[in-house]
């Protein structure tokens, strides 16, 4: 991508570049096609201005994935990596529906700025990067919210705040590589934590990953899950708890688990019909136990996330597999399986087996144009297991 100024992101919110960009937005912006169509631009912009026009294209294209108005808005790649989809953004802006004056802190092209200007009268919105801020205003202006959004180009950490709430969104990009721990997020857990002699109700945007031994005592978290991936956690404080330690929440459709969910004796069995692999945002939540019980159902080993039963009971929180067959682990059974069945394509799962799924698929026997079939490879009961199953969609 070519470094953005402030000088190309005005031409890029010049008319000239607008109407280049509505032409781009539907080009084959393939790394094949692409000279010819630069070579084209040169024509009429300087290589620089070409260079952003080709990247934003691309971005627009990339975007649509994430936003519903991607043809209107401008992003740079780090920023487009790291904002939310529009969906959890406006998921998660909906905590904020009941306070008046809201800051978006550390906003970056606006992903959530514009998700939480749908809600929140009066919205301020700091990015201190001067480019990014830039594009913010422009996204702002573009879906006509500059009634309710202030943008203003500043380090957050180093302001005074009036206001009745906070969303966080920290970097988790530091000197070009990504970041996992709190304290290594721009600014640090501990510099926003001293936003709350100002503000008291927050929400803190982090990484899925994040540790337990890192979250602050009385924080609740909410993993967030969209379309069967987890996609972050987001750390709550003040006003912003619900009164419960964990909740595992899926979109569309917004199904929640908390760990106020009762937990029964849950056993442990052999496979049975029907196995049940949790959302990694429930595994995250550590509410595994709590959807067994749910589910009426088993775990095959106390330490594993598999969940069995002879019953089928629709459920957002987990995939459901028809159990074929099941043995103790055996390659030279399980290939002689997979001929009987002439499968076609095999995917390998693994949970507490230290079988790499990408190497041991070249050893399996298939059959092409066959069925697929997915390949457990677990423990049960802390002995070796495999497990042959069709999805049950």
């Amino acid at each position: 991508m070519y470094p953005l100024t402030i000088e190309l992101v005005d031409f890029l919110l010049s008319d000239r570049a607008r109407a280049a960009l509505d032409e781009l937005m539907h080009a084959d912006l393939s790394d094949i096609a692409i000279l010819p169509g630069l070579t084209e631009l040169r024509r009429n912009f300087t290589p620089s201005e070409a260079s952003v026009l080709i990247d934003q294209a691309r971005l627009r294209q990339r975007a649509s994935l994430k936003f519903p108005n991607s043809d209107r808005l401008f992003f740079t790649d780090e920023a487009l990596q790291q904002a939310s989809s529009f969906g959890i953004a406006r998921f998660r802006a909906e905590r904020f529906a009941k306070y008046r004056r809201v800051a978006d802190l550390g906003s970056g092209i606006g992903a959530d700025t514009l998700a939480l200007a749908e809600v929140v009268p009066e919205l301020t919105a700091i990015e201190c990067n001067s480019v990014l801020a830039r594009l913010l205003t422009a996204n702002v202006t573009a879906m006509g919210l500059t009634s309710r959004v202030r943008v203003v180009c500043a380090d957050w950490t180093q302001l005074s705040l009036n206001i009745e709430a906070a969303f966080v969104d920290p970097s988790r990009r530091v000197g070009g590589r990504r970041v996992f721990r709190l304290d290594e997020m721009n600014p640090s857990l501990s510099s926003i934590m001293a936003l709350f002699t100002q503000v008291p109700d927050v929400a803190v945007k982090v990484a899925p990953s994040v540790v337990d031994d890192e979250i602050p005592p009385d924080v609740e978290v909410e993993f967030v899950s969209e379309q069967g991936e987890c996609k972050e956690a987001l750390l709550l404080f003040g006003g912003m708890r619900r009164g419960v330690a964990r909740t595992a929440t899926l979109l569309p459709g917004a199904h929640r688990l908390d760990s106020t969910a009762p937990i029964t004796n849950i056993p442990t069995s052999v496979p049975q019909e029907f196995l049940y692999e949790p959302d990694v945002a429930i595994l995250r939540a550590t509410l595994v136990r709590a959807l067994a019980t749910q589910l009426n159902a088993a775990q095959l080993d106390a330490s594993i996330a598999y969940i069995t039963s002879n019953t089928l009971v629709p459920t957002p929180f987990a995939r459901v597999w028809n159990v074929i067959k099941h043995s103790s682990f055996h390659l030279k059974t399980l290939n002689k399986w997979l001929r009987e069945m002439e499968a076609g394509e095999v995917i390998v799962k693994k949970r507490g087996s230290p079988i790499e799924p990408e190497t041991f698929q070249h050893r399996l026997k298939i059959t092409p144009g066959g069925p697929t079939i997915t390949v457990f490879l677990t423990r049960m009961c802390g002995r070796p297991w495999m497990i042959i199953g069709r999805e049950i969609k």
